[in-house]
């Protein structure tokens, strides 16, 4: 057994802002996905992003698809409420520019 002391938990008893800038580097992968399967374990989600390519002819028409995984996000509990929020968000303005938008665009 150690004689070490467990140190306490980290409790700030102040805030911070920091603003948060994102850096648009041309690296970044872009990954297609038509799919998603959200779960969770613990203190954290697991969002994994998929494809399926559908069939060309009826003839291809298998009995059950599989999802190829394109990658799998693990996102922490607490910022999960920030990025549904977001979603949502850009989902209503998103549906706003296509009512708004002339038929064809």
């Amino acid at each position: 057994m150690s004689d070490q002391q467990p140190l306490p938990a980290a409790n700030p008893s102040f805030q911070v802002r920091v603003p948060l800038e994102w850096d648009d580097s041309p690296d970044v992968p872009i990954v297609y996905a038509n799919q998603v399967l959200v779960s969770h374990g613990g203190p954290e989600f697991f969002v994994v992003f998929g494809v399926v390519l559908p069939p060309t002819s009826p003839e291809q028409m298998p009995d059950s698809y599989r999802i190829q995984p394109q990658v799998r996000v693990v996102i922490a509990r607490e910022a999960m409420p920030a990025i549904v929020q977001a979603l949502t968000d850009n989902l209503a303005r998103y549906r706003a520019a296509m009512a708004a938008a002339p038929p064809g665009h």
